[in-house]
């Protein structure tokens, strides 16, 4: 089944170009890690609201629960509410009400069902009351009821119930919140197997999920002052920034001690005091508020971060987010172990012959056998896949022109550009001098005429040093997709793809031809 090799442009060592983006300011750049043991944020201090009038309130009460640790708040009925900015919702409210108070009923109902308390228990103080008072309140949505005098010993005890049990609660919701998202973000990843595309998904879903206005992947490792950040939730189009990492004291702690870096507060934390300085010497405004760094670890070495940071304003990142953040951060470290393992496969086929030096693509031998292995997949399990050869249009005057070795640059600037556009299961070889051959599975043929638009596409965006600016090789291609009538053998596959390339050539106008088409 081999194909004649027609060479256009001779096998020189590959030269590879690093993609260039354009300058973007980034403070605080993240990366995905997988996380070792290191502190929580503490827990805050929890917030009762007293409420209704001061003197059927047993007394002592405020006093009682500010010496039990509570943060204690006192409001008439009915109250304000949390409305102003950054103002947080009780955790329990403790209503004090006459037993003969026709309005009981509906006051403990209003706060019961108060959307400003977010659900809050309510436990209903009934002063001078009995058993009916008490029923009234539980039966309009009280959490708890007592009558006057209270023991304050007993409660205690029952704050300590509601809060538990709110507690709970709460923390089944967010499980099941988080497994429902987890679900939904590993299903999206399943769909994006360039690694790019999975890192990018991953710090989209995690800003998404938490409000975050910043996160973000970098890539660094101990000793190094720079790190390269791969994935901006805010700035999607940045995939390969170089920053200072000086300018970041939280990743460069978290990659020294290997360890998480949780900072509530920048602007008063002892890691950013010489960072502070030069905020001040500068004049530049910061309105950042928190900052987590998550180191991931790549065969127990740490090989980058993932970030997280608010801004003032922002909710407080709570241990249930952190937590989620770092079964992130390990899934981003499984993307990275699969690079350093398809790295290592594509070395060992270097020295095995069986990769084109100047391109890093397979060769027409690995082509071969890829070919009849994905052949008899598809017939066997009755799969579909495609076959497209893309032709670099007018080669031979580059060569002419600026000289071979210039079109051996062109040629492995466009295999590099390949090899990440596609897929984990696709696959792509060194089809001729200026040609190359590309398989992907569970593709039809206009999935194989959209592979070749998007290419040109990023061809647009690319610069070649050697063409010059805005200077761009065009593309032919030609798309043959299996089950095909015609296609009885693998062999078949080429005299149909390449008849399609010849079609597409000459006569259709976007200079794709696809087999079966007229």
């Amino acid at each position: 089944m081999r194909r004649r090799t027609r060479r256009v442009s001779g096998a020189g060592p590959p030269i590879s170009h690093p993609p260039r983006l354009p300058s973007h300011r980034v403070n605080y750049s993240l990366t995905p890690s997988t996380v070792r043991p290191g502190p929580l944020p503490e827990q805050n201090q929890q917030r009762i609201l007293l409420v209704g009038d001061a003197g059927t309130r047993p007394d002592g009460l405020e006093r009682f629960l500010v010496r039990g640790g509570f943060q204690v708040t006192e409001a008439d009925f009915p109250p304000s509410g949390p409305d102003r900015p950054g103002h947080q919702p009780p955790d329990l409210v403790v209503f004090s009400i006459g037993a003969k108070d026709v309005r009981l009923a509906d006051q403990v109902r209003d706060l019961a069902t108060a959307t400003r308390f977010s659900g809050a228990p309510v436990i209903v103080l009934v002063a001078d009351g009995g058993a009916d008072a008490v029923a009234d309140a539980l039966q309009a949505g009280a959490q708890d009821a007592m009558t006057t005098p209270v023991h304050f010993g007993e409660l205690r005890a029952r704050i300590d119930a509601d809060l538990r049990l709110r507690r709970e609660l709460h923390e089944a919701r967010d499980a099941l919140r988080t497994r429902d998202l987890l679900f939904d973000i590993f299903q999206e990843v399943s769909a994006a197997l360039r690694a790019d595309e999975i890192f990018q998904t991953l710090v989209r879903r995690v800003g998404q999920a938490f409000g975050l206005t910043h996160c973000s992947f970098v890539l660094t490792a101990p000793g190094e002052d720079k790190g390269r950040v791969v994935a901006v939730y805010e700035n999607p189009a940045i995939r390969d920034l170089r920053v200072e990492l000086e300018r970041y004291p939280e990743i460069q702690e978290a990659i020294r001690t290997e360890r998480p870096v949780i900072i509530h507060d920048v602007h008063d934390h002892p890691l950013f005091e010489t960072i502070r300085k030069r905020w001040q010497q500068q004049d530049i405004e910061v309105n950042v508020q928190a900052a987590v760094a998550l180191p991931v670890f790549v065969q127990g070495r740490a090989a980058g971060v993932f970030f997280l940071r608010t801004v003032q304003g922002d909710p407080r990142l709570r241990t249930q987010d952190v937590a989620f953040a770092n079964t992130i951060a390990q899934a981003a470290a499984r993307v990275l172990e699969n690079e350093e393992r398809r790295a290592a496969i594509y070395r060992r086929q270097i020295s095995a012959g069986v990769t084109d030096v100047l391109t890093g693509c397979a060769s027409l031998d690995g082509l071969d056998r890829r070919l009849r292995d994905e052949f008899e997949r598809a017939r066997r399990y009755s799969l579909r896949f495609a076959l497209v050869v893309i032709d670099v249009d007018r080669l031979r005057d580059i060569n002419e022109r600026l000289g071979q070795q210039a079109g051996d640059r062109v040629l492995g600037e466009l295999g590099a550009m390949m090899q990440r556009e596609i897929r984990a299961p696709d696959f792509v070889a060194r089809y001729g001098g200026d040609e190359f051959a590309l398989i992907l599975p569970e593709t039809n043929a206009q999935g194989g005429r959209q592979f070749v638009e998007r290419l040109r596409q990023l061809l647009l965006r690319h610069s070649f040093p050697d063409l010059g600016p805005g200077k761009v090789p065009g593309l032919s291609a030609g798309v043959v997709a299996f089950p095909h009538a015609e296609v009885l053998r693998p062999e078949d596959l080429f005299t149909q793809v390449e008849a399609a390339l010849d079609r597409g050539k000459k006569t259709a106008p976007d200079r794709i031809g696809v087999a079966g088409e007229p």
